[in-house]
C-alpha cells in the first residue's frame, strides 16, 4: 500500500481505505468499516493549522447540506492532544462526526498525512476516490458535485 518514500499509494488503484477505529467527541468509538453504504468525507486537521481553521466552517456547512441526503457522512479527525483543544473549533453539537487521533496512528500511520488540512472522499464500498491537500470551500457547488458523483 505504500508508494515511494513511504507515501501511501491509494489513488487510481481502486484501493479500499484502511480501516480504523477512533474515539468520538462526546463518547463512544467510530469504526470506518461500520459505515459501508455511505460516502465518507474524511477531513484531517489540527487546531494549530490556520488553513484548517479557515476551512472548518465550510466543512460544517457541508455536513449541514448533506445531512438530508442520508448517504454521506462528514468526519473530521483531529490530531490534537485532547477534546478541550478540538472543542475550541468544533462544538459538541455539530453535524460533523468528530474523532480524535492524538497519537496520529491513523492520520500519519495509515493514511500517510503529514500536512494539513487533507480531505479524502471514500465511496460507499470503502474505496478511496479522491484526496485533496489544502483548504477548500466544501460548500461550493463543484465540491458538492464531486461528492454526489460517488453516491
Amino acid at each position: 500500500m505504500d508508494g515511494a518514500g513511504g507515501v501511501p499509494h491509494y489513488l487510481g488503484a481502486s484501493l479500499r481505505a484502511p480501516d480504523f477505529t477512533l474515539p468520538m467527541q462526546g463518547g463512544g468509538e467510530w469504526k470506518l468499516s461500520d459505515h459501508r453504504g455511505k460516502v465518507i468525507v474524511l477531513n484531517f486537521w489540527t487546531v494549530t493549522c490556520r488553513p484548517c481553521i479557515q476551512e472548518m466552517p465550510t466543512i460544517e456547512l457541508l455536513a449541514e447540506i448533506v445531512e438530508p441526503w442520508g448517504d454521506v457522512e462528514v468526519v473530521a479527525v483531529s490530531t490534537d492532544r485532547n477534546w478541550d483543544e478540538v472543542e475550541t473549533i468544533i462544538a459538541r453539537n455539530t453535524r460533523i462526526t468528530s474523532l480524535l487521533d492524538a497519537d496520529r496512528e491513523v492520520v500519519n500511520g495509515r493514511f500517510g498525512t503529514r500536512l494539513f488540512p487533507e480531505t479524502w472522499i471514500i465511496d460507499a464500498d470503502g474505496v478511496i476516490r479522491f484526496r485533496y491537500d489544502g483548504a477548500l470551500d466544501w460548500s461550493d457547488p463543484v465540491a458538492l458535485d464531486l461528492i454526489r458523483a460517488y453516491r
